[in-house]
């Protein structure tokens, strides 16, 4: 229902050599990484909807020639996810995952494009001490049938993992919350932490001699990963959900079992809410069930063979938390004070900056609410919101970006809106402050 028009949507950005951009050919150069991840999900898609083989054999057309000598790939275009950057450089990164992205086709391991890039990442692949790249290394060549590599690769890992009562997972240290402080237990993992753990998943199941402890200690993988979700079902970011949805389908492939129904009993206080039964016939269908009296002590009874996935969602507003941000942000307007004659058209003015551990960000989201009564005047927008005209990511040096807004609707007493920037990998990164003040 929905492919086919997000696939005729993605060749909107194509370029004419087969490659792809976030924003397509008038905004600048194609994307090394945009282009691997769009050939490998056409290449998926076939299966249930109609693409043109073209579509496949371009893209690893375009992909080939961006070789080097050494067998890595370089890097072309804007890399927006900070988290591809390995400990020298994003170069073995990149590779190992363009790499997957053509052993997943399938191209086999023989293939001289595919050989060479083992070849750069074999020679990378021992003096590589960046989790989120041994992570693909490691998915990589289990994909390949390099079983002694994978295995090194996995060892390596078991030595960094986290291993909790929540089960395993993967953390960059230099990035951490961990470090000097404990996170908040209802705090998400961020976006890398969940693809890396992903991958590590991914590359014990996929290694020709997984065993049963692979399996026992994938369960716990498993495990971490599904305590990431959000309500929706996603995790923090569109990039962690595809690879966690991966990930967590070649689990369930390898421990499908074909049990009789499970039953599901919720009840508060005693009395009888809501009843569930999940089958063959739609253990794939989510069921759910308004809880309308909060608080109340619910109480889930379970019955039958296998396994269930049960989760609670409670929604509420807080008050924005204090502390340090990665990210600055402030909104002023011109004229500052309304008079009867300024209080028709506004120029705002965004200033905006990266106070991370970085030298920049991920890309960043500029979230900015107009006072009520208030519209964009679209043409002084349009002129932010191209792409040379504004940074996808932000570095230590403030930007300011200016705009008009006017009146469209006269409204008494009006509050502050809100201001909002984030990391769009790392959605929990961000800053928030007024962006406009009392008339």
């Amino acid at each position: 229902m929905f492919s086919f028009p997000g696939y005729q949507k993605q060749l909107s950005y194509r370029h004419y050599d087969g490659s792809y951009s976030a924003f397509g050919p008038p905004y600048g150069a194609a994307n090394t990484w945009l282009t691997a991840f769009t050939m490998k999900s056409f290449a998926r898609a076939q299966s249930h909807i109609y693409i043109e083989e073209k579509q496949i054999s371009d893209p690893r057309f375009w992909l080939s020639k961006q070789q080097k000598d050494n067998g890595c790939f370089r890097s072309v275009g804007l890399l927006f996810n900070n988290a591809m950057k390995g400990g020298v450089g994003d170069e073995v990164t990149l590779t190992a995952y363009i790499t997957i992205a053509f052993l997943e086709l399938p191209l086999p391991a023989s293939n001289i494009v595919v050989r060479n890039a083992l070849f750069c990442m074999e020679n990378a692949a021992a003096k590589q001490n960046n989790v989120y790249t041994n992570t693909l290394l490691a998915y990589a060549f289990a994909l390949a049938k390099k079983t002694d590599l994978c295995n090194q690769l996995l060892q390596r890992l078991d030595e960094q993992a986290i291993k909790t009562d929540d089960g395993i997972h993967w953390h960059r240290p230099e990035f951490s919350d961990d470090v000097g402080k404990i996170r908040a237990p209802h705090k998400l993992a961020p976006s890398a932490e969940v693809e890396m753990t992903s991958y590590a998943l991914m590359a014990r199941l996929t290694k020709p001699d997984y065993s049963v402890e692979d399996l026992t200690l994938a369960t716990k993988i498993v495990n971490w990963i599904i305590k990431q979700r959000n309500p929706s079902g996603g995790f923090s970011s569109t990039q962690d959900t595809v690879v966690a949805l991966q990930a967590l389908s070649l689990f369930g492939s390898l421990t499908q079992s074909h049990d009789g129904p499970r039953k599901v009993s919720l009840s508060l206080d005693g009395s009888p809410v809501a009843k569930f039964q999940v089958d063959d016939s739609n253990r794939l269908l989510l069921q759910s069930a308004l809880l309308d009296k909060v608080p109340g002590k619910y109480t889930v009874t379970v019955s039958g063979d296998g396994c269930v996935f049960i989760q609670a969602s409670l929604k509420y507003n807080i008050p924005h938390p204090k502390g340090h941000a990665p990210f600055y942000i402030s909104v002023t307007t011109d004229p500052d004070t309304c008079t009867h004659k300024s209080e028709r058209i506004l120029t705002v003015a965004v200033n905006v900056s990266y106070t991370g551990p970085r030298d920049s960000s991920n890309m960043a989201i500029v979230d900015l609410k107009l006072p009520s009564g208030y519209i964009p005047v679209k043409a002084t927008v349009k002129r932010v919101m191209r792409p040379e005209a504004s940074p996808m990511n932000l570095s230590k040096v403030v930007q300011t970006f200016r705009f008009l807004i006017e009146q469209d609707i006269p409204v008494g007493n009006l509050q502050p809106a809100t201001a909002m920037v984030y990391d769009y990998y790392e959605t929990g990164n961000g800053a928030r402050r007024p962006s406009a003040r009392r008339h």
